[in-house]
């Protein structure tokens, strides 16, 4: 059996508090999303698919030993941004600020072990983010645009 798979890195509550207000921006703009539980809020790695539970395993065995007191909670969010078009934007994220060299440099550590242990590097530079909505339906999607565009210069 597979399972789609992810590498994900908690966040802290100081961190999900500042989430829930740019939440609360979005949501006030009546736009037809789904917003993110408080619970699951993280800074997504990297997808990786559809995966066995051997592979599962690989890549826990790999990175175990790479991220073990690694994590650091000096970390917090800063501006907003979307994926999909601007016509058509499909998830609303916020961005790294403070510890955004750390979270990059994080990333690429964890890219180069995924390499040597079979998994493709992303074409993309990865983004930092956490998911915080997706977007549903066009419905006053300008009004979303709006709020994207502040919070990206005020957040």
């Amino acid at each position: 059996m597979q399972n789609r798979c992810f590498l994900a890195i908690d966040v802290n509550d100081h961190v999900k508090v500042n989430v829930k207000v740019t939440q609360r921006h979005v949501k006030e703009r009546e736009a037809d999303v789904k917003i993110v539980e408080p619970e699951n809020l993280h800074f997504t790695v990297r997808f990786l698919g559809n995966m066995t539970e051997d592979q599962v395993k690989r890549v826990i065995d790999a990175l175990k030993p790479l991220l073990e007191g690694e994590l650091s909670s000096n970390v917090s969010v800063q501006g907003t941004g979307f994926f999909g078009p601007l016509h058509a934007p499909r998830i609303i994220w916020v961005g790294v600020g403070d510890g955004k060299l750390y979270i990059k440099g994080l990333f690429a550590r964890i890219s180069m072990k995924l390499d040597e242990i079979g998994f493709k590097t992303e074409e993309k530079e990865a983004v930092p983010h956490i998911t915080i909505a997706r977007v549903r339906s066009e419905r006053n999607i300008n009004m979303l645009r709006e709020i994207i565009s502040k919070e990206r210069e005020s957040f």
